[in-house]
């Protein structure tokens, strides 16, 4: 089966997000299968040395065939328009045009299959919907997606809840849309087995950890008030924040003596940050998967999630849900999880075993078998 698989590449770069690492994992496993060949496709734009991409990408190694014009430009046309084809870049003998991430590509040679992580764009009751970046975020999505629902062979997306969103909200098929889910690295497996105080701690205080930086797309906002409650109840628990933060809360973090922005963090920091934690706290009020909650669980900590969009259906019964605006009972269960050890065991136990179940190579293994059965 030959697969070309479009990507964004300066998403793939290490340090990623989510999506990022879905991207990576997904083709590395694709490319490694027997009885596949795998070739990238991108915009010639992001070549440096030698002709490859950058250091940065765990991808540069892969067979490659790029198109000459700039990545953003010619995206854009392809979403307004429906053009330019790309039919003139791809090989005759190209079984699928694959890319695990939301696009719209003018390809008729080959069936399309795409991946759409979620459909905030076009959620009606977020925090943010009534703002004008949302609307306008709404419209240009709305420019393509439905197209891409209706003429792609194939949707791929990571989670149950996803899949029904683009169903209820958007009409799709749902025959078409396949759940492929995300993984777990093994890093985050093994540094389950080392005694957390032998590892380097960011902070001197047991630590609640956050990924995903303070955004207002994170919960920052509810981050804030836990953080104000532990304070008000003086524990001596601190709270870790790896990611980008924006402005505001970069502001008001410098009150809170309890509260530490770490920044963009390495995928090899991690696993160790993450286990040196007390917990993890993922107050997202909208994901369309959620790997650090699988991550958390992985590394050996329980991992405390809102109650919305995917979160619930992602950690199941090994996560401790909750309401991100009901600060009081948030702290009540921070403060427990560090001093209640037979309660925080339940839950590291619960969620070794529910992590176990998400591995890239089954990910990868749904996404090789619906591409030969779509074909």
């Amino acid at each position: 089966m030959n697969i070309i698989s479009y990507i964004h590449p300066t998403r793939t770069y290490l340090p990623c997000t989510g999506i990022g690492r879905h991207i990576n994992h997904i083709l590395l496993g694709l490319a490694a299968q027997e009885g596949v060949n795998l070739e990238l496709f991108f915009s010639q734009q992001w070549l440096v040395a030698e002709n490859k991409l950058d250091p940065r990408c765990p991808l540069r190694e892969l067979p490659k065939h790029t198109f000459p014009t700039a990545e953003n430009a010619t995206e854009r046309k392809w979403k307004l328009w429906g053009s330019p084809s790309m039919d003139n870049y791809i090989p005759n003998d190209a079984d699928w045009l694959y890319a695990p991430m939301e696009t719209y590509i003018p390809v008729s040679k080959c069936p399309v299959a795409v991946t759409i992580h979620d459909i905030q764009a076009f959620e009606p009751n977020l925090p943010w919907s009534g703002t004008w970046q949302h609307r306008w975020f709404s419209y240009k999505w709305g420019r393509w997606v439905r197209r891409a629902l209706s003429e792609c062979r194939v949707i791929f997306t990571v989670s149950e809840f996803s899949k029904q969103r683009m169903v209820n909200l958007l009409g799709a098929n749902p025959q078409k849309i396949v759940v492929v889910g995300n993984g777990v690295e093994q890093s985050f497996f093994d540094i389950a087995s080392i005694n957390p105080t032998q590892l380097h701690r960011p902070v001197e205080a047991p630590y609640v950890f956050i990924i995903g930086g303070l955004r207002r797309k994170k919960g920052a906002s509810n981050v804030l008030a836990v953080a104000d409650a532990l304070h008000q109840r003086k524990s001596y628990l601190h709270i870790v924040v790896a990611g980008e933060s924006e402005v505001e809360y970069i502001e008001a973090v410098k009150t809170r003596s309890n509260l530490t922005l770490l920044g963009m963090v390495s995928d090899q920091e991690l696993p160790r940050l993450l286990r040196g934690a007390s917990s993890l706290l993922f107050l997202s009020p909208y994901e369309g998967f959620g790997i650090p909650a699988l991550e958390a669980m992985a590394a050996g900590i329980p991992a405390i999630v809102s109650n919305c969009a995917s979160l619930p259906e992602v950690v199941g019964d090994a996560g401790i849900v909750v309401n991100p605006e009901a600060t009081h009972e948030i702290v009540d269960i921070l403060i427990n999880l560090e001093n209640n050890s037979s309660l925080r065991q339940e839950y590291i136990q619960r969620g070794e075993v529910h992590a176990a179940k998400y591995t890239w190579s089954q990910c990868v293994e749904r996404v090789a078998s619906t591409l030969k059965q779509f074909a």
